[in-house]
């Protein structure tokens, strides 16, 4: 604790004043550390943004290196029934036309409140009248709730689900009609709830709160199970399935609608399905293509080098607004020509331009010839959209009525690889597999290494530590550091006045 002798005394001095301003010198080192570990863990954290956006754009391109995705069969159904189940088959599909009978969807475990709860006006009033600890069971596992006496329903369910993860177990407050729901993540018999209070001296939440407990069994709300799907293909009998997304002879189903009882006719051939594969190759490039405006945008940004991340003093004398503008200038820049993104662009450019090699006799060796280019025809201004793809339609769906497999291969021919599975010439690679190749092993994986913790501590998370701890000891001394100061200046107020009591005194003597 801080001693203090302040104030103006008769050496005229300002202590406070004095000790303010060197602690405010004393604290400038310590805030241009807290600044550069600031700009440290924003530039952390766009690398972890921007992995999270390649990561799942390749999954995305995974699509373009499965055989199945490029022998995807025609199905068709009346249409009074198309709206009530999807029909996808498969390349090892048998052919013909088919029944499915459908007795029941599949559904997930609910759990709703019998009565409203009486706090639709504010959701945001207390609840529990008393500390409680609810069991919740689901699917996944079991996991304890703690309840704190004065929680409001939004408290508990942002607990409950905070440890959905682990329950499997959801939970959801409807104002309108004031009452509370728990619904399984999964669907089918094994998705189960149950919910128990377990605290020693029960406090009524469940039945007298929350009202999901029956007045019987006050603390437990027992188990209440999902439903399966019933179904019956072909007249083969009927057989239970957990999801209403399924896959039955090689065809996948997916239900829609409650069943009439009515079977549905189903006709399959082996036609490819065009609509679906060019539906499939325009999702992924459509993707492709904001991916690359994205990276782009990111590599030229500017950077602001004068506008620095703020200190808490610096933002108590600015608005909200001012605030806002100064970080956006701050933050600008942080993966400004950044070599993983750079290399990785001109890479994933030249996977899908280059030709492929390789390939059996035929009509196509790059994907300019089924009608996907960097381009549109006429455009001699394409360099400017930085690689942005086009498709042709028209050519992409003639080739792929014509010559299924070779636009087949064209994607995913897989290449020659060494011992550990890495390709050895790219060339000889389908552009969806090193398309695929290029975005795994360079890009994620270069961006993971700067943000990874395990196996080993990634260069900037070293440094942001180091800051971390270099700031946590600079500011451990700074209540000593005031401390002396205030001591050193008490000692010096005091040698004055002293001096001060004796320049009276000698003063005095010569007057008499």
């Amino acid at each position: 604790m801080t001693i203090r002798v302040s104030g103006l005394g008769t050496s005229g001095l300002d202590i406070d004043s004095l000790v303010s301003q060197m602690m405010q010198a004393k604290q400038v080192p310590i805030d241009q550390m807290i600044q550069k570990k600031t700009y440290l863990e924003w530039q952390r954290d766009a690398y972890r943004s921007m992995n999270t956006d390649v990561s799942s754009f390749m999954n995305e391109a995974l699509k373009l290196t499965l055989q199945s995705t490029f022998q995807t069969k025609e199905a068709s159904m009346s249409e009074t029934d198309d709206d009530k189940v999807l029909v996808s088959p498969t390349a090892s599909s048998f052919t013909g036309n088919f029944t499915l009978k459908v007795t029941q969807l599949a559904k997930s475990a609910q759990l709703t409140s019998s009565a409203p709860l009486g706090v639709s006006s504010n959701p945001g009033q207390a609840l529990a009248a008393a500390d409680a600890t609810l069991q919740i069971t689901g699917a996944t596992g079991t996991t304890s709730v703690s309840v704190s006496s004065g929680d409001s329903v939004v408290q508990i369910v942002s607990k409950i689900n905070a440890q959905s993860a682990s329950t499997g177990v959801k939970a959801v407050y409807d104002q309108v009609s004031d009452k509370l729901s728990f619904v399984s993540s999964a669907t089918g018999s094994a998705a189960s709830i149950r919910i128990q209070e377990t605290t020693a001296v029960p406090t009524g939440l469940l039945n007298n709160k929350l009202n999901v407990a029956p007045a019987g069994t006050p603390t437990d709300t027992g188990v209440i199970q999902g439903q399966d799907a019933i179904v019956n293909f072909n007249g083969t009998g009927d057989v239970t399935v957990s999801s209403n997304s399924f896959k039955m002879n090689d065809i996948n189903f997916t239900l829609l609608e409650d069943p009439s009882g009515t079977p549905y006719t189903i006709s399959a051939s082996n036609n490819i399905d065009v609509d679906s594969v060019v539906s499939t190759i325009k999702g992924v490039f459509d993707k492709y293509n904001a991916l690359i405006d994205e990276v782009n945008t990111k590599l030229n940004e500017p950077k602001y080098r004068d506008y620095l991340p703020l200190t808490d003093t610096q933002k108590q004398d600015m608005k909200d607004s001012d605030i806002t503008l100064w970080n956006q200038k701050a933050q600008s820049g942080l993966l400004s020509n950044d070599s993983i993104l750079g290399a990785g662009l001109t890479k994933m450019r030249n996977n899908i331009s280059d030709p492929v090699s390789g390939l059996p006799a035929g009509l196509y060796q790059s994907l300019a010839d089924i009608g996907i280019t960097t381009a549109p025809p006429g455009n001699s201004q394409a360099y400017t959209e930085n690689g942005k793809i086009y498709i042709d339609e028209d050519k992409l769906r003639t080739a792929l009525t014509n010559n299924p497999d070779q636009v087949a291969a064209l994607f995913t021919q897989n290449g020659a690889r060494d011992a550990n599975g890495n390709l050895t010439v790219w060339s000889d690679a389908g552009v969806g597999t090193r398309l695929y190749e290029t975005l795994n092993k360079s890009i994620v994986s270069g961006l993971t290494q700067k943000t990874q913790i395990v196996p080993s501590k990634s260069f900037l998370n070293i440094q942001i530590d180091d800051y971390a701890t270099q700031i946590t000891e600079a500011q451990s001394g700074l209540s000593d550091y005031e401390q002396q100061l205030y001591s050193q200046y008490a000692s010096l107020q005091t040698a004055l006045d002293n001096l001060n009591s004796q320049s009276t005194y000698i003063a005095s003597l010569f007057q008499k």
